[in-house]
């Protein structure tokens, strides 16, 4: 059975796109068959993952049903990973309706128990902001893991990120704890991202990664590429950090009830 992952944030430009594609990739390495939907309008995971983004979202027609999921998904250079391309389109294709409709808890089983082609791990690369398409991920996730920049005012908007956990919680009377919080953009040599690692380790102790994406410009260079840093430049510091993030990631098991084993 499928697990699904919904990663957010708040704030845009903490490496949230960067980590859903590499994650995806490393994990897609490991031997897990994963999905990676890209629900950003900006449709950067699409684009970074050398993808041409269609003309209209496949969204709408895969909550009505009208669309199944193998016939949208698009096949990747990275094999065992897959994805939903988002349309650049500036128009959100989701609205708040489709999100209250059954729709959702369809999707969701759709997902987790894929006969033909089952999927390990479906990972959903959230929108920088609150509205429809991160209350969509939300209602469909088990778990969020959520990317927090070094720098100061690191965990801002993270509060508005937990209640929207809840408000997802109380909708689908289940519980979607955090998968993680991964620290990302990270210079050892700075003070001030050893300070807020300390702090969001202070904060959240038993949820925060080991392991911190260290900045690495050779990361947005491989997304300009249209290529996982895995196969653009597998040796770099990146790499290396996306690597041992996704070995702690395959470490975390959940029952079905959502709750860590």
């Amino acid at each position: 059975m499928a697990r699904i992952v919904a990663i957010a944030s708040q704030k845009g430009g903490v490496g949230k796109t960067t980590t859903a594609i590499n994650l995806a990739a490393y994990l897609a390495i490991a031997g897990k068959r994963c999905l990676l939907v890209d629900l950003d309008p900006q449709a950067n995971a699409t684009s970074g993952l050398g993808i041409e983004s269609p003309p209209h979202s496949p969204l709408p027609g895969l909550l009505e049903g009208s669309v199944k999921t193998s016939q949208v998904m698009v096949d990747t250079t990275v094999p065992g990973l897959s994805c939903l391309p988002s349309t650049s389109h500036p128009e959100i294709p989701v609205t708040t309706a489709m999100v209250q409709g059954g729709g959702v808890s369809k999707l969701r089983a759709a997902w987790k128990q894929a006969a033909n082609d089952p999927l390990a791990l479906v990972l959903l690369d959230c929108p920088p902001s609150v509205g429809p398409l991160t209350d969509l991920a939300l209602q469909l996730a088990d778990s969020v893991l959520v990317p927090v920049q070094c720098e100061y005012f690191a965990m801002e908007g993270l509060a508005q990120l937990l209640e929207g956990m809840r408000h997802a919680e109380h909708s689908q009377q289940r519980e979607i704890p955090l998968e993680g919080l991964v620290l990302t953009l990270f210079s050892p040599e700075v003070e001030i991202c050893h300070e807020v690692a300390e702090e969001v380790r202070r904060y959240f102790p038993e949820d925060t990664f080991e392991t911190p994406i260290l900045r690495d410009p050779t990361l947005a260079e491989a997304s300009s590429h249209g290529e996982p840093i895995c196969i653009y430049d597998p040796r770099s510091a990146g790499a290396w950090s996306y690597l041992n993030l996704a070995k702690e990631v395959l470490e975390h098991e959940w029952t079905e009830a959502g709750t860590r084993a």
